[in-house]
């Protein structure tokens, strides 16, 4: 009677498979942790690059308005000196 048939699982069995469940679940969760904390520092990066995108971009129109108010008031100045000398 105190022989188990083939195939068999024990009390032990189940312990030791639960125990190594644990471990695992363990390392999981370590690794989701790292890897939550290394989203957040990229969000952070990402975030802190398109302001300084931003930036750039708002210089750059600035730049372009500039250069053409300085072509029309060029050419406006040499519309009037022309007219000015004739």
């Amino acid at each position: 009677m105190n022989e188990l048939a083939p195939g068999s699982v024990t009390t032990a069995d189940l312990y030791r498979e639960l125990v190594g469940m644990r471990s695992d679940l363990a390392r999981v969760l370590a690794k989701q942790e790292a890897t939550d904390v290394r989203n957040t520092s990229a969000d952070q990066i990402h975030a802190d690059v398109e302001t300084r995108l931003r930036v750039l971009e708002r210089f750059r129109y600035t730049l372009a308005g500039l250069a053409i108010l300085g072509g029309v008031g060029s050419g406006f100045l040499g519309y009037l000196l022309g007219h000015a000398v004739h």
